[in-house]
């Protein structure tokens, strides 16, 4: 039996942590892995925890050869619905001294297969395995479905097409943290414009210095050094 010593990062953003199993294979030139789970002690129920650095083993019974790509399933756990994970990347030492890493930084939000090459920058005519070039045609494939084009009206600049921000993939929308904090400013400046008669006024500011009365709480570096100019 040949050990592979596989370190899996998860991201310390909030919510990037899963009560979901995780299970993942390794796949090389001379042959894969079993499907193995990844087990994360200091998670409460199972799954992996936010900024959680989890180390385990995968044997196999001879080795199998350079390593290509890594697949990863998000299973969930017994009676609790499926929830997103953000893993940041996993690194894999080899039985013959090789060290491996698969950059990730992705929303896992499925049970389906996800595959992830070795980051090795490599471009397309590099590619020498099949394996690979298939998985690269694959991610192309995807990403022109997912991330086209649309005309919104013409003579303006085209848009992303997207029914709603909900339907773009997770990795490219606002995080939860974000959404709060915009939530929090918007709801603080209007507060603070209806409290001083703002909000609703229709007239128009007759001086510069109009300004330093709208938004006062709000001060920044950035801000201070506009209003001074």
């Amino acid at each position: 039996m040949v050990d592979y010593k596989v370190t899996v990062s998860t991201a310390g953003a909030l919510h990037a942590s899963t009560f979901n199993n995780v299970f993942m294979k390794l796949v090389g030139t001379d042959g894969e892995s079993d499907s193995e789970k990844l087990i994360e002690e200091t998670a409460f129920l199972g799954g992996v925890a936010v900024g959680a650095v989890s180390k385990f083993t995968i044997s196999c019974p001879v080795s199998i050869g350079e390593l290509l790509l890594i697949e990863i399933q998000k299973q969930s756990f017994l009676w609790l619905i499926s929830d997103d994970w953000f893993p940041a990347k996993v690194e894999v030492q080899s039985p013959e001294g090789n060290a491996y890493t698969f950059p990730i930084y992705r929303w896992i939000t499925d049970s389906e297969v996800h595959r992830f090459r070795e980051g090795k920058a490599l471009r397309v005519f590099d590619e020498t395995h099949q394996l690979c070039k298939l998985d690269r045609e694959q991610e192309l494939r995807m990403r022109e479905e997912v991330y086209c084009w649309d005309v919104y009206a013409e003579g303006i600049p085209h848009t992303i097409k997207a029914d709603n921000t909900s339907s773009l993939p997770p990795e490219v929308r606002f995080s939860f943290t974000k959404k709060m904090e915009f939530r929090f400013n918007l709801l603080t400046r209007v507060t603070e414009l209806k409290l001083q008669g703002y909000y609703d006024n229709k007239k128009n500011w007759d001086d510069i210095d109009d300004i330093n009365h709208v938004f006062w709480s709000k001060r920044t570096a950035i801000s201070g050094t506009v209003l001074s100019r």
